[in-house]
């Protein structure tokens, strides 16, 4: 079975020179979650996942190709709290300040952040088909861009594909998905896959 957590620190460590881990915090535990939470089902691999560790949190860089990878793994149990931060956003809103916003809103309410990132984005779980989708943190300041683009058809999907480019960050992640999500054969990820002969 695979650890695609454990698998990245492993080609992290056997990595080239030119990558630096700029920030590691990995906090493993033993649970026995039943999983009611994730209706749509989720592979053995991603219990795994959410029973070995309560947080994993990496950042790395390869300052010569100008990549960076960075993972911060919501466990099981913030999902909530995770979620009612995201939906805080709303509560004290004007209304009409985007296009589109009761439509956003509404989306909010179903999404729980699994991933997030520095910045405040994330990607998140949409309760209401199990797709991974990407939460835009100043939505309501610019407007609809990437808010909602599908990042993976399942968690599955997500942690298979991402951890095949070492859970690469781009800046613009339309550049990295097609209909169903992550597609690692986009030209965006081409540096990163060349960069990984040398980190297997």
């Amino acid at each position: 079975m695979v650890d695609y957590f454990m698998e990245l620190r492993n080609k992290l460590s056997n990595k080239d020179g030119n990558i630096e881990v700029i920030k590691s915090n990995v906090t493993e535990c033993k649970m026995n979650y039943t999983f009611e939470f994730f209706e749509f089902g989720i592979s053995d691999e991603t219990k795994r996942i959410y029973n070995t560790y309560k947080e994993f949190l990496i950042y790395w860089k390869n300052s010569i190709q100008k990549l960076q990878g960075f993972i911060n793994f919501v466990p099981y149990e913030e999902l909530l709290k995770e979620h009612e931060a995201i939906c805080e956003i709303t509560d004290s809103m004007e209304d009409d300040l985007i296009e589109g916003q009761e439509k956003v809103i509404n989306d909010l309410k179903n999404w729980y952040p699994i991933f997030k990132f520095p910045n405040g984005d994330a990607f998140c779980y949409d309760k209401r088909n199990g797709m991974i989708v990407f939460f835009e943190h100043d939505v309501f300041d610019v407007g609809i861009n990437l808010n909602g683009l599908v990042i993976a058809k399942s968690i599955d999907f997500l942690l298979e594909n991402w951890s095949k480019v070492l859970f690469v960050d781009i800046y613009d992640w339309y550049q990295g998905v097609n209909e169903e999500g992550i597609d690692i054969n986009k030209p965006i990820y081409e540096k990163v896959i060349e960069m990984m002969i040398n980190v297997k």
